[in-house]
């Protein structure tokens, strides 16, 4: 009994550290999908206007804060609420998981 819950607690924690990971690669499939053509695919800021997801001040936001920019828009801009346009709760999740990676 005591080897079987060993042997669970190491697969929950294998599962918990793979996770976030997993989480970060389907945000990284929606980014290259509906964001990198204006964020560029490094979340630089391609088009004029976009910020660059990589410095440190973006990185400073909140999950809150970028999980509202995405779904709502950032400042509430209409056209970049993506809430509006399919992506449901976990796929914004996703990206913000996602955003999180990109650092200089």
């Amino acid at each position: 009994m005591k080897k079987v819950l060993v042997v669970l607690f190491v697969i929950a924690v294998m599962v918990a550290i793979a996770a976030p990971k997993a989480v970060a690669d389907d945000g990284a499939k929606v980014f290259a999908a509906k964001c990198a053509m204006c964020h560029g695919p490094d979340g630089a800021g391609k088009m004029k206007g976009t910020p660059d997801f990589r410095t440190a001040e973006f990185q400073k936001k909140s999950d809150a804060e970028l999980t509202s920019a995405i779904a709502n828009g950032p400042g509430g801009k209409e056209s970049h609420a993506f809430s509006k346009k399919g992506l449901d709760d976990a796929t914004i999740k996703s990206l913000v998981a996602y955003i999180r990676t990109l650092k200089k």
